[in-house]
C-alpha cells in the first residue's frame, strides 16, 4: 500500500479515536458531571479516599484532565486543601491505566451493536440525560472501530521497508520519542489516546517495544500538561494539583527512561503480547509513581505552595477581566467559578463608583465625575467579557444545576451594568446639573440622600454574598434590607415634601433633584435585591 495512503489511514483513525474519546467524555459530563462532581468532593477527606475518588472518576471519565479540571474547581473555591488535590490527580493517573488495559482486549465485534443502539438512543431520547447516555455509547463504539482501523492501517508497516528503517533508528533513543510522543500527547490533550495508539502499532509485530515503553512515557509526561494550561488564569489554589502531578510524572520518567532496556525482559515474562505489555507497562509505572509519592505528599504540597504563593499574578485591580481562561470551559464548574470571580472585580469596580458618587454628592466636586464615567465604561467591559465567555461556555454542556449558576452569575452582571447606567445617565446627570447651575440642595436633604446611598451600598455588598454563597439566610436577610431601605427612602420623602410645604422658597430644581436621586436609589436597590427572591424561595415585591 502507498505510504501517504497508510499515513492518511492513521490519522483517520486517531482523529476517529480522539473524537470518540470526546464523545465518552462530555457525555459523560453532561450526564452525570454533576453527581460525579459530588462524589469527587465526598472523597476528599484523606489522601486514600482521595486518590481511589480520582481512580474512579477518570475510569467514568476516560480522561485524567478532566478530573483534573473538576479537581481545580473544588481547589479554586477553597474545598480541596493541596494534599488531598495532588493524591486525586494520582489516583486519576492509574484511573487512565484501567481503561488502557481494558481497551486493550479486543472488543471490535461490539463497536456495531454500540454505535446502533447509541445512534437509535441519542436520536429518539427526549431527557438531556438519555440523549447524553447514547452519546456515551456512540463514542465507546468510535473507540472501538477506532482502535481496529488503526490495527488495519499499521499492517502494511511490516512489510515496509521504510518505516522498519525509521523504526529501527527510533530504537535506542528512548528520549528522543519521549519527547514527540508527549507533543503528540500535548497536542490531542489525551495521554490515553497516545498509548492506544502506541498499542495499535504494536499489534503489527514489528513495532520496537522500547519505542513503545518511551512512547508511553511520554504520553504520561505530556498528559500532565494540558490541565496545567487549563488553569493558568485560574487563582493559585487550583493550580497546584495539576502542577504537583506533572512534578511526580516528570521524576518518574526522568527515573524510568534508562531503564527501559532492563524493564523490557521482565514485562515479557508476565505476558507475551506485545500490546499487554505495552498496556502492563503503562498501569504499573503509574502504580509506582502513586506508591513513591503518595507518603510524601504532605511535603510535596509545602513545596508546590511555596511555588505558587498565595499573592494573586497580576494587579487584583487591573481594569480588565483576569481570569476568564477558555481552556477552562472544558470544565463547566471551573469556568464558572472563574466568572464569578471577575464579576466580583466586577462589583468592586461598581462600588468606586458609588464612593465616588457620595463624594460628589457630598462635596459637588465634578472630579469625581469622570472618575465615575470612566469606571462605568469599565463595568461594561466586564459585562461584554463575562457574557462572552459564559455565552461560549454553550448550554448543552451545562447540567441543570450549573445552567443555573450559570443564568445567575448572567442576571448579576446585567445587574450591575444596569446600574451603572442609572448612575451615569441619570444621577450623575442631576448631580452635575445641579453643580453647573449652582443649585444648592438643603442640608437636610443631602443628609438623607447620602444615608439612602449608603443602604443602597451595603445592600450591594451583600447582593455579592447572595451570588457567591447561594444560602437561603443571607438571601432572607437581603430582602428584609431591602424593606427597610423603602421605608427609609419613604421618609426621606415625605420629609422632604413636609419642608417643601413650610418652606415657600425652597428651589424647585434642588427639590426635583433631591425626589430624583431617591427614586434612582430606589430603583438601584430593587435591581441588586432581585435575585434574592428565588434563593430565600420568596415571590418578588414590586419596587
Amino acid at each position: 500500500m502507498d505510504g501517504t495512503i497508510v499515513l492518511i489511514n492513521l490519522l483517520g483513525g486517531v482523529a476517529l479515536l480522539l473524537w470518540g474519546l470526546r464523545m465518552v467524555n462530555t457525555g459523560v459530563m453532561r450526564a452525570f458531571g454533576r453527581e460525579l462532581g459530588t462524589f469527587l468532593k465526598f472523597c476528599l477527606k484523606n489522601r486514600f479516599q482521595s486518590f481511589f475518588g480520582g481512580l474512579g472518576v477518570t475510569m467514568i471519565l476516560q480522561s485524567s484532565t478532566a478530573a483534573a479540571l473538576l479537581t481545580a474547581s473544588f481547589a479554586g473555591r477553597g474545598l480541596v486543601p493541596a494534599t488531598a488535590g495532588i493524591a486525586v490527580m494520582l489516583g486519576a493517573d492509574v484511573g487512565t491505566t484501567v481503561v488502557a488495559q481494558v481497551l486493550s482486549f479486543d472488543f471490535s465485534f461490539l463497536a456495531p451493536v454500540l454505535l446502533f443502539i447509541g445512534f437509535v438512543r441519542h436520536s429518539t431520547a427526549v431527557s438531556t440525560r438519555a440523549k447524553n447516555l447514547g452519546r456515551i455509547l456512540l463514542g465507546l463504539g468510535m473507540m472501538l472501530t477506532a482502535l481496529k482501523l488503526l490495527g488495519l492501517a499499521s499492517a502494511p508497516i511490516r512489510t515496509s521497508e521504510i518505516s522498519q528503517f525509521v523504526l529501527s533508528s527510533l530504537s535506542g533513543e528512548p528520549v528522543l520519542v519521549a519527547i514527540l510522543a508527549a507533543m503528540i500527547t500535548l497536542i490531542a490533550h489525551s495521554s490515553l489516546a497516545t498509548v492506544l495508539f502506541a498499542l495499535s502499532l504494536a499489534m503489527t509485530g514489528h513495532f520496537p517495544l522500547d519505542v513503545a515503553y518511551a512512547m508511553v512515557l511520554g504520553a504520561n509526561l505530556g498528559g500532565s500538561v494540558p490541565p496545567i494550561m487549563a488553569t493558568l488564569k485560574a487563582d493559585k489554589a487550583a493550580r497546584r494539583p495539576p502542577l504537583a502531578n506533572f512534578i511526580c510524572r516528570l521524576i518518574i520518567v526522568i527515573v524510568t527512561l534508562p531503564f527501559i532496556e532492563w524493564i523490557a525482559p521482565h514485562l515479557a515474562m508476565l505476558e507475551a503480547s506485545p500490546a499487554r505489555q505495552i498496556v502492563n507497562f503503562h498501569t504499573l509505572l503509574n502504580i509506582a509513581c502513586a506508591v513513591v509519592f503518595l507518603p510524601f505528599i504532605t511535603p510535596l504540597a509545602r513545596l508546590i505552595e511555596k511555588l505558587l504563593p498565595e499573592d494573586i499574578t497580576g494587579d487584583p485591580n487591573a481594569p480588565a477581566p483576569l481570569y476568564l481562561d477558555k481552556a477552562a470551559l472544558e470544565s463547566p464548574p471551573l469556568a464558572l467559578a472563574n466568572a464569578v470571580r471577575d464579576t466580583l472585580r466586577m462589583g468592586d469596580i461598581l462600588e468606586t463608583m458609588f464612593q465616588d458618587l457620595r463624594q460628589a454628592l457630598a462635596t459637588g466636586q465634578l472630579q469625581f465625575c469622570k472618575k465615575i464615567r470612566d469606571n462605568d465604561l469599565i463595568v461594561k467591559e466586564f459585562d461584554r467579557a463575562i457574557k462572552s465567555y459564559l455565552t461560549r461556555l454553550g448550554r448543552e454542556s451545562l447540567d441543570e444545576e450549573d445552567e443555573k449558576r450559570c443564568t445567575e452569575i448572567l442576571n448579576f452582571t446585567t445587574t450591575l451594568e444596569n446600574v451603572g447606567n442609572i448612575i451615569v445617565l441619570s444621577m450623575l446627570e442631576l448631580i452635575e446639573s445641579n453643580t453647573k447651575n449652582q443649585t444648592a440642595m438643603p442640608e437636610e436633604d443631602v443628609k438623607d440622600s447620602l444615608h439612602v446611598l449608603d443602604m443602597a451600598m451595603m445592600n450591594l455588598r451583600l447582593s455579592f454574598s447572595v451570588l457567591m454563597t447561594g444560602d437561603a439566610v443571607t438571601a432572607a436577610n437581603l430582602i428584609q434590607r431591602k424593606q427597610r431601605f423603602r421605608q427609609v427612602e419613604r421618609k426621606a420623602v415625605n420629609d422632604h415634601l413636609q419642608r417643601l410645604r413650610s418652606d415657600k422658597l425652597m428651589d424647585q430644581e434642588a427639590s426635583a433633584a433631591h425626589l430624583g436621586l431617591l427614586s434612582d436609589l430606589r430603583r438601584i436597590n430593587s435591581l441588586v435585591t432581585a435575585g434574592a427572591y428565588p434563593i430565600a424561595g420568596q415571590k418578588e415585591e414590586p419596587a
